[in-house]
C-alpha cells in the first residue's frame, strides 16, 4: 500500500499503467460495498455493516477480521478501517509522482465516494477512539463529558492508544506521504481532508502528540513524531483555516486541560505568522466582502479574548508588536466592514492591557504629537492617526474610559488642528465635522476632574503648527506660523483692522478666546465649564499681582470676558452659573480680598490716592520739600480741584466681576438664599463695607443691590414657610402682593425694582377712607414678615436713586404708624446708637449719610404723626438731643438732629413743652460759642516773607466735608435760629391760645436770647444767619409781650 512511495518522476511504463488502473478499480469497486446506498434487506445496523465487511473482504481477496459474534462497535470500528484502506490505497495511487496525465482519473461519483469514507473513517474510527482514551485519563485531571463511558475496561487502553496512533499517522501520511518536509500530494482526497476534517485531525494530533506526562501509562505515552507533523500541517494551511481547526478542537475538547493549554497556545503561534490577526477574524466573522450585519457580542467577545492571551514562552510586548499593527490595518478595512468594527472592539478591550495599551497609544499618537521632520517613515501619518481615531470612537462602546485613553494625551493637539483646518477655507467640510465631532465626544463623556485638568494644560500650552494641504494631507510642523504684529497695521490691512469683530484674535492669543468658549458651549458642561471660570479668575487674579507675562494675563481676562458673554446666553442652566458653589466659593475669596486691610499710605494735603510698590515708599521718593509739595497742590488749576476721582485699585476689576457674578446667580437661581447656601451669609456681612465705599462708586452700587437682592431672597424664603398657614381673601391677596414685591425687588432693572418697593410701601400705608385721612384699620400682613420688610426699606434709604429713596422713606414711615412704637425705635437706634467714644472718631462718610437718610424718614414720621407725637416724644427727643450735644460728631449730624427737633417743635409744639426751656438754652449757647463774626481782623504777615496769601477755597462748606467736626458752618447756626424761631413762634401761639397760662421761660433766658440774637444779626459772617437772627428775635419779642 506504501508503494507510491517509490514512483520517481520517470513516467511509468505502459504495463504498469495498466496495473495503476486496475487496482484503483478494484480499490472503488470494494469501496462502494462499504456506502452502498441500496436499501438494506436487515433492519439491524450490526447485520447490515457486517454484511457489507463481508463482501468488501471478498472483492479485495482478504480475511474478514469480524463475524456476527462481535459488538456493533468493533463492527463500526473494522469499518473505520477498511473505510481508511480504501482512501490510503486510492491516494498513494492518484497522488503518485509523475505526468498528471498519466494518472488514473476517477469520477465524480467516485469521489463522492472517498469523501463519505474519509467520514466514515474519522466518524467511527478516531472520534470514538479518542472520546474512549479521554474517558480512560484520571477523572482529577478534567471533568468527564457527560456522553463518555461510565465504565472503562483497562486492559483496551493501550490497545486503543495504539489503534487511534496508527490511524492518526495514517491520516497524516495521507497529507504527508514522505515526512514533515514532503509536500502535500495534488489530489481532491487532501482538498478534501484539508477543507472539511482538519480539525478533526488536529484532535487527535495534539491529545496525543503533547500528551501529559501525568497521563502517561505503560505504553500509553506521548506521540512525539506526532508534533512536526502537526506542526507542518498548521503551516501549510492558511491562518484563517488554522485557526478555525484549532478552534473547533479547543471547543471539542476545551474540559481536557492539555488539549486546551496546546490549543490556546498554537492558536497564539497562528496569530503571530503574517496575516495572523485578518485570519482570526475570517475564521471566527467569515469573508464575506461588504458584510455589514451585526456581528454578534460573543464573536466580538471570543476575538479579543485571543487576541488579548498571550501564548506561553512569548513576552507581552513581543506578541502585542505583532497584533496590534494588524489590528490598526483592519481598522481601516473597506472590503469588509464587519472587520472594522472588531478591530475598534478588539482594540476597546486591549487598552485595558498595559502592554497593549502602550502600543496602540503610541502608534495613534505619535504623529499627532511629534513634528513630521522628526517622526521616522515607519510611523503612522497624522491622517491615518485621525482616521483611526475616529473610527475607534464610531465603532465602539460609548465607554468614558477609553475615549479618555485615547484622546486626552492628545487633546490639545486635536484642538490646535481643527482650529487651524477651521480657519483654512479650502479645508475639506467632511474632515473638519469628523473632528469637531470627535473632540465634542470627548468633552461631553469626559470625566469632570480629567477634563478640568486637560482643558487647563490646553490654556498653558504652546499652540503647534499644522500644514494640510488640498489632497488633505496633514503635517505637524515644528512651531506655528505667525503672522507678525506688523503686519497687522500695513496700509493695505489697516481697513480689514478697523471692520474686525470685536472677538477678533488680534494678538494670536491660543486658545482663541472665542473659539474656545465656543467649545465649551458646544460640550454642554456646566460643571466644567463653572469650575474653569473659576480657576480662570484666580489665575486672573494672581497674574495682575505678579510679572506673569502680560499676554498670558490678557488671555485669562478674554476667556473670562467671552465665558461671561457666550455662556451667559441662551440656556443658562448649561453655562458658568449652573454650578453656583463654586462661583459662591470664588465670589467669598475675592471679597476678603477687597476687604483685607491695606498698609496706609502716608497722609499730605489732598494729595491724590497713589499706589506704591512693595518695599518703596512715597517717602523714598520724594524730590521737594513737603512744604513746596503743598504749595504745588495748592495751585492746582480749578479743574484738577474739581475732580472727585479716585484711582482705581488693582483688585477693583476682580471685585466688581465678583459681585456682578453674584448678582447673575441670584438672578439665574431663584431658590437660592442663605438658607441652602449658608456662605451667602458671608458674602452679606463682606458687601456691607464695600457698599460704604466711596472710593468706587460702581463697587459701591452693585454691592447695595446684591444686598437688598439677598436681603429680598431671604425674606421670601421665610414667607414661604408661613405660607402654610390658612388665611383669608384679603390676606391671600396681601401675601401675595408681598411675594410679588419681593421677586421685583431682585430684578436687575432699577425701574422694576423701584416698583416692588412701591408695592412694599402699600402694603404696609394703613387704608384711608376717602372723606378722611384718618385710617380706617391695619394691614393684615403676617408680623413675621415686619423686620424685612424693615431691612428692606433702611437698605433702600440708602440708594441713589431718587425714587427709590422716597418710598423708602415713605415706607418706614408708613411701618411707624402701622407698627408704632416698635420701629419708630429701630429708627431712632439706627439714627442716634454708635456714636458715643472711639466709635464717633471712625465715623465714615457712608455712616454719616446713612444717619441722615435714616434722619429723613424720622423727618416725615415726625409729620405724620400730628397731633399724636405726644406719644412717642420720649423715644425721640431724648436721643435726638443727645446727638445735637454732641460737640465731638460731625456737623452734618448735629445739624440734622437739630432738623429734627425743629420738625418736632413745629408739629405739635405742646409736646416738646417740659424739653422747650433746655432746647432753648442749648441753642442760645450754641449761637454764643459759633457765631463767626464778620469783622474779624486778618492774620498778620510779615512784609519779607514772599507767601502768596491763601486762595478762598470752594470745598470749605458742610456739604463737601461731611464728616467734618467744624462747628463754624453757617448751616448749624442757621439751624438753631430756624429752631428758636419756630419755638417762640409756636409758644406764643400757646399762649395766646389759652393752651398755656404764660409762656414757660424765665425772663433771664428771654434776656439773653434777644442779646444773643441781636449780636448775630449785627457781626455774623453769614448773611442768611443775620436774617435768620433778625426773625427770631422778632418772634422772641412778641413771644415777651405776649406774656404781658
Amino acid at each position: 500500500m506504501k508503494i507510491a512511495i517509490f514512483f520517481t518522476k520517470i513516467n511509468p511504463p505502459p504495463f504498469l499503467l495498466t496495473a495503476m488502473s486496475s487496482k484503483l478499480s478494484m480499490l472503488l469497486n470494494a469501496g462502494s460495498v462499504l456506502v452502498e446506498s441500496q436499501p438494506p434487506t436487515q433492519s439491524d445496523l450490526k447485520t447490515i455493516l457486517q454484511s457489507r465487511l463481508v463482501r468488501y473482504h471478498e472483492r479485495r481477496g482478504t480475511l474478514a477480521t469480524t463475524d456476527a459474534s462481535n459488538s456493533l462497535e468493533k463492527i463500526e470500528r473494522a469499518t473505520a478501517l477498511a473505510s481508511l484502506d480504501v482512501v490510503e490505497g486510492v491516494q498513494n495511487i492518484i497522488g503518485a509522482e509523475g505526468d498528471p496525465d498519466d494518472i488514473p482519473a476517477i469520477g465524480t461519483r467516485d469521489l463522492a465516494q472517498l469523501r463519505t469514507l474519509i467520514s466514515i473513517a474519522i466518524k467511527w474510527g478516531i472520534d470514538p477512539l479518542l472520546a474512549k482514551l479521554k474517558s480512560s485519563w484520571p477523572a482529577k485531571a478534567f471533568q468527564a463529558s457527560a456522553t463518555s463511558p461510565k465504565i472503562v475496561e483497562i486492559s483496551d487502553v493501550a490497545e486503543d492508544f495504539a489503534l487511534l496512533s496508527s490511524m492518526t499517522f495514517r491520516f497524516m501520511g495521507l497529507l504527508f506521504p514522505s515526512g514533515p518536509q514532503s509536500p502535500l500530494p495534488q489530489t481532491l482526497i487532501t482538498t478534501t481532508i484539508l477543507n472539511r476534517h482538519v480539525g478533526q485531525i488536529l484532535s487527535p494530533c495534539i491529545a496525543l502528540g503533547w500528551l501529559s506526562k501525568s497521563l502517561n501509562s505503560g505504553e500509553a505515552v506521548a506521540v512525539d513524531a506526532l508534533r512536526p507533523l502537526t506542526m507542518r500541517l498548521l503551516a501549510v494551511l492558511p491562518p484563517s483555516q488554522a485557526i478555525t481547526a484549532l478552534g473547533a478542537a479547543l471547543s471539542s475538547h476545551r474540559e481536557v486541560p492539555h488539549i486546551r493549554r496546546n490549543c490556546v497556545y498554537l492558536l497564539g503561534r497562528q496569530i503571530l505568522r503574517p496575516f495572523g490577526v485578518r485570519g482570526l477574524f475570517a475564521a471566527v466573522l467569515g469573508e464575506d466582502e461588504g458584510s455589514e450585519g451585526e456581528v454578534g457580542l460573543e464573536q466580538l467577545e471570543h476575538i479579543a479574548r485571543v487576541l488579548g492571551t498571550v501564548p506561553t514562552n512569548i513576552k507581552d510586548e513581543e506578541f502585542f508588536s505583532v497584533t496590534v499593527p494588524q489590528l490598526l490595518t483592519l481598522i481601516q478595512e473597506v472590503k469588509y466592514p464587519h472587520y472594522r468594527q472588531a478591530a475598534a472592539f478588539a482594540i476597546s478591550r486591549l487598552c485595558d492591557t498595559p502592554a497593549a495599551s502602550n502600543i496602540i497609544l503610541s502608534a495613534i499618537h505619535t504623529p499627532l504629537l511629534i513634528p513630521a521632520s522628526r517622526a521616522s517613515t515607519n510611523e503612522f501619518s497624522a491622517e491615518k492617526s485621525l482616521s483611526t481615531l475616529m473610527t475607534l470612537v464610531l465603532n465602539s462602546d460609548p465607554s468614558p474610559t477609553l475615549i479618555s485613553t485615547l484622546i486626552s494625551p492628545i487633546f490639545p493637539a486635536l484642538y490646535s488642528l481643527l482650529y487651524h483646518i477651521e480657519q483654512v477655507k479650502t479645508s475639506d467640510p467632511e474632515l473638519v465635522e469628523s473632528l469637531r465631532g470627535l473632540v465634542t465626544t470627548w468633552g461631553r463623556v469626559i470625566g469632570q476632574e480629567e477634563g478640568m485638568s486637560t482643558l487647563w494644560y490646553l490654556i498653558h500650552s504652546d499652540r503647534p503648527g499644522w500644514r494640510v494641504d488640498i489632497e488633505g494631507h496633514i503635517e505637524r510642523l515644528e512651531t506655528a506660523d505667525e503672522p507678525t504684529g506688523l503686519s497687522l497695521l500695513t496700509p493695505e490691512d489697516q481697513a480689514d483692522v478697523e471692520e474686525m469683530d470685536e472677538t477678533a484674535n488680534i494678538l494670536n492669543l491660543f486658545p482663541d478666546p472665542a473659539h474656545f468658549v465656543r467649545f465649551l458651549k458646544t460640550i454642554d458642561r456646566s460643571d466644567i465649564t463653572s469650575d474653569l471660570f473659576v480657576r480662570l479668575l484666580e489665575a486672573y487674579r494672581e497674574a495682575k499681582a505678579s510679572d506673569e507675562d502680560p499676554l498670558r494675563t490678557l488671555l485669562y481676562l478674554q476667556l473670562v470676558m467671552q465665558l461671561q458673554t457666550q455662556s451667559t446666553t441662551g440656556n443658562t442652566s448649561t453655562g458658568i452659573l449652573a454650578k453656583p458653589s463654586h462661583i459662591l466659593s470664588f465670589v467669598k475669596h475675592a471679597l476678603e480680598s477687597a476687604n483685607a486691610p491695606k498698609q496706609p499710605a502716608p497722609s499730605t494735603s489732598r494729595s491724590p490716592n497713589i499706589l506704591e510698590p512693595k518695599g518703596l515708599g512715597l517717602q523714598g521718593l520724594r524730590i521737594v520739600d513737603e512744604a513746596e509739595a503743598q504749595e504745588e497742590t495748592i495751585d492746582r488749576d480749578s479743574d484738577d480741584e474739581d475732580e472727585d476721582t479716585v484711582p482705581t485699585a488693582p483688585d477693583d476689576e476682580i471685585t466688581e466681576t465678583a459681585i456682578n457674578l453674584l448678582l447673575s446667580i441670584l438672578e439665574v437661581h431663584d431658590d437660592l438664599s442663605a438658607r441652602n447656601e449658608p456662605i451667602l451669609d458671608d458674602i452679606s456681612t463682606l458687601l456691607e463695607p464695600l457698599a460704604a465705599n466711596d472710593n468706587s462708586p460702581t463697587i459701591k452700587t452693585l454691592s447695595r443691590e446684591c444686598r437688598m437682592v439677598m436681603t429680598a431672597r431671604l425674606a421670601s424664603t421665610s414667607a414661604a414657610g408661613a405660607s402654610r398657614i390658612r388665611r383669608g381673601v384679603e390676606e391671600e391677596d396681601m401675601h401675595a402682593t408681598y411675594q410679588k414685591a419681593l421677586k421685583l425687588l431682585q430684578d436687575p432693572i432699577l425701574p422694576v425694582r423701584a416698583h416692588g418697593l412701591l408695592l412694599l410701601r402699600q402694603l404696609v400705608t394703613p387704608k384711608r377712607s376717602s372723606s378722611t385721612s384718618v385710617p380706617q384699620q391695619k394691614p393684615q400682613l403676617d408680623p413675621v414678615l415686619m423686620p424685612s420688610i424693615l431691612s428692606i426699606f433702611l437698605q433702600s434709604i440708602q440708594d441713589d436713586d431718587s425714587y427709590i429713596f422716597l418710598n423708602a422713606v415713605q415706607g418706614l414711615s408708613a411701618m411707624v404708624e402701622t407698627n408704632g412704637q416698635d420701629v419708630l425705635s429701630s429708627l431712632v437706634k439706627i439714627y442716634s446708637t454708635g456714636l458715643d467714644g472711639l466709635a464717633a472718631s471712625v465715623l465714615t462718610k457712608h455712616d454719616v449719610n446713612t444717619r441722615i437718610r435714616v434722619g429723613e424718614a424720622l423727618g416725615q414720621v415726625i409729620r405724620r404723626c400730628g397731633d399724636a407725637l405726644g406719644i412717642y416724644v420720649d423715644t425721640l427727643v431724648p436721643p435726638i438731643f443727645h446727638v445735637f450735644r454732641s460737640s465731638h460728631l460731625p456737623t452734618t449730624l448735629r445739624t440734622s438732629a437739630l432738623s429734627l427737633l425743629t420738625e418736632c417743635e413745629n408739629t405739635h409744639s405742646l409736646a416738646l413743652i417740659t424739653y422747650t426751656v433746655d432746647l432753648a438754652d442749648s441753642m442760645i449757647d450754641l449761637l454764643q460759642l459759633e457765631s463767626v463774626s464778620d469783622t474779624q481782623p486778618s492774620r498778620p504777615t510779615k512784609p519779607e516773607q514772599d507767601v502768596p496769601p491763601e486762595p478762598q477755597r470752594s470745598r470749605d462748606t458742610m456739604d463737601d466735608q461731611p464728616t467734618s467736626t467744624n462747628t463754624k458752618f453757617p448751616p448749624l447756626r442757621r439751624a438753631a435760629l430756624h429752631f428758636l424761631a419756630i419755638l417762640a413762634r409756636a409758644t406764643t401761639k400757646l399762649v395766646y391760645d389759652g393752651v398755656l397760662e404764660r409762656q414757660p421761660f424765665p425772663s433771664r433766658l428771654i434776656q439773653r436770647a434777644k442779646t444773643t440774637l441781636a449780636y448775630v444779626a449785627s457781626v455774623d459772617k453769614d448773611n442768611i444767619a443775620r436774617v435768620m437772627a433778625r426773625e427770631a428775635g422778632e418772634y422772641v419779642a412778641q413771644l415777651e409781650q405776649a406774656e404781658l
